[in-house]
This record gives structure tokens, C-alpha cells and sequence, in this order.
């Protein structure tokens, strides 16, 4: 039972993590219609902002985590004022879009190689400490990266459910033109969506250094696990991206433990299985997804 909850209780650390992630891809792709491949490179900045916050500059850990996810934002909008808000009128807009995801995602990666350098880090623990819960033992410091977790994914659902602008992501997912006629502004909700989706990947790496640590590949790292979940949970679907999110957290933290790197084969294999029978996802809409 104390090996069980433990794993239980890191499957919903790193799950939660996840489910943030793929939350903000999930509301990039649906509503923006750009295969947004950079998307784990402000994961990355995230982590780093908050370590170069904490560790270098000395700022408590808090402060630290409400700066890094403003500077990610900003860093999205930028991105997309200046490259993919002219490609929206491409004609090959899909590929042109991936393209310049790939160069935004390379000049990052180089970018972050060359300030923090190739050396993993790591912040001090925010509270140090072991908590026992129904038998097993939970670093204090998983505890409250669970509570932020949930805090961010029911903001997400509140901004897009509950809000003027999430009413507006809305439509414009579904049928832009018709939004954009209704009067919409289109090119504010793709920034503002951006700027959303950027903001809480780089929450999503502030909250996660104190425990799992930094790496420089980590931004290319988490890119390929937030795929599968949307995949599986529908890649425009929000509620779908947190279905994903929680089943591939459990199913790496229990496969690790007892197959080793053979958990990745059989999560793959799982969500095959899903694709085969829904292939829109689990809560996927039906349909052309993206016009693409």
C-alpha cells in the first residue's frame, strides 16, 4: 500500500504538470489553428526564469513563479505579432506555420544553451519536509505543486468557460469567420490565446523545478508526452487534455516502477488502441480538425 500511494501520488505531480501543458496546447491548436511545435520551449523558460530568480538573483520562490509566467506570456505574443500573425494568410498556411514553429522552437533551444549553459540545476526545496497520506510518504514540496496544479487547470477552465474572451476562444475555434463577423476580433483572441497558452507552460516549468529539477533538453523533452495526452484526450478538447494528462502521469509513474522504459511502449500502445477506435480522441470533436 506505501509503494501503491507513492506512486499514485508522483503519477498526480508529474500528471498535473502535464494536464497544465497540455491544457495551453490544446488551447493554441483549437483555437489558433498553428501546430504550435515550440510550445515546450517556454516550459523551459519558465523553469529557468524561476531558477535564475531563486538561485541568482535571490527573490522568494513565489515572486519567482508570478514573474515567470508574465515573461512567457510576453514572449509568446511577441512570437506571434511577429511571425505567425502574417503567416495566418498563407497559402500553405499549415506548413508555413509548423516551419516557423520549428525556427522559433531552435533559436529558443540555442538561446537557453547559450545563457543558463548545458549544466542541470536545481532550486532548494520550498518547503522542506515529508508528509504521510494513507501511508505513503509525499515531499511537501509535490504536495503544493498538486495544489497549483489544480488551481491552474480550474483557471484554465474558468478563463474559457466563464469569461468574455473564453466565450470568444469559443467561437473562434469553431467557425472564425462567422466570429469575426459577429465582431469578434480575431487577431486580439490569437494573441491574448498565446499569451494564455505560453503563460501557463512557463507556470507549468516554475512549478516543477523545485522538485524534478532543470535540464536544457527538458523544453524538447515534454513536447512529445504532451502530444500523446491530447492525442488521447482529443486535441480540442480541454476537458479531454486533463483526462490525458492524469492517465499518462499514472501510467509512467507505475510503469517505470515496475517495467522500466518498457511503460512508454505500453502507453503508446494504449493510446493506438484509443486512436484505432476514436479517432478524434476520447472527447475529440468530430470532423476536419483545423481545416488543415
Amino acid at each position: 500500500m506505501d509503494i501503491v500511494g507513492q506512486l499514485v501520488f508522483d503519477g498526480l505531480a508529474m500528471g498535473l504538470v502535464y494536464v497544465i501543458l497540455a491544457g495551453g496546447f490544446v488551447l493554441v491548436l483549437s483555437v489558433t489553428q498553428i501546430f504550435y511545435i515550440a510550445y515546450g520551449m517556454f516550459y523551459m523558460v519558465g523553469a529557468y526564469a524561476v531558477w535564475y530568480g531563486a538561485s541568482v538573483i535571490h527573490l522568494p520562490y513565489f515572486a519567482c513563479l508570478f514573474i515567470a509566467p508574465l515573461l512567457t506570456a510576453m514572449l509568446g505574443m511577441l512570437t506571434y505579432i511577429l511571425v505567425f500573425h502574417r503567416l495566418r494568410f498563407a497559402e500553405e498556411r499549415f506548413l508555413s506555420t509548423i516551419t516557423a514553429a520549428l525556427g522559433v522552437s531552435l533559436m529558443m533551444s540555442q538561446g537557453g544553451l547559450l545563457i543558463f549553459g548545458t549544466v542541470p540545476r536545481s532550486i532548494p526545496a520550498i518547503i522542506p519536509g515529508m508528509i504521510s497520506i494513507m501511508g505513503a510518504n509525499v515531499s511537501t514540496d509535490k504536495i503544493v505543486l498538486i495544489g497549483l496544479g489544480i488551481a491552474v487547470t480550474l483557471f484554465l477552465f474558468v478563463v474559457y468557460e466563464k469569461t468574455s474572451i473564453g466565450r470568444a476562444m469559443r467561437a473562434v475555434s469553431y467557425l472564425p469567420e462567422t466570429a469575426s463577423l459577429q465582431g469578434v476580433n480575431t487577431n486580439r483572441v490569437y494573441t491574448v490565446t498565446m499569451g494564455i497558452s505560453c503563460a501557463v507552460a512557463g507556470f507549468a516549468g516554475g512549478i516543477i523545478a523545485p522538485s524534478y529539477g532543470l535540464v536544457p533538453e527538458m523544453g524538447q523533452n515534454v513536447l512529445l508526452p504532451v502530444l500523446l495526452m491530447c492525442m488521447l484526450g482529443g486535441m480540442d478538447s480541454l476537458f479531454g487534455a486533463v483526462i490525458g494528462g492524469l492517465v499518462v502521469g499514472q501510467v509512467l509513474s507505475f510503469g517505470q516502477f515496475f517495467i522500466g522504459s518498457s511503460s512508454q511502449i505500453v502507453l503508446f500502445l494504449v493510446i493506438a488502441v484509443v486512436i484505432f477506435f476514436r479517432p478524434n480522441g476520447l472527447l475529440g470533436r468530430k470532423g476536419d480538425f483545423g481545416g488543415f
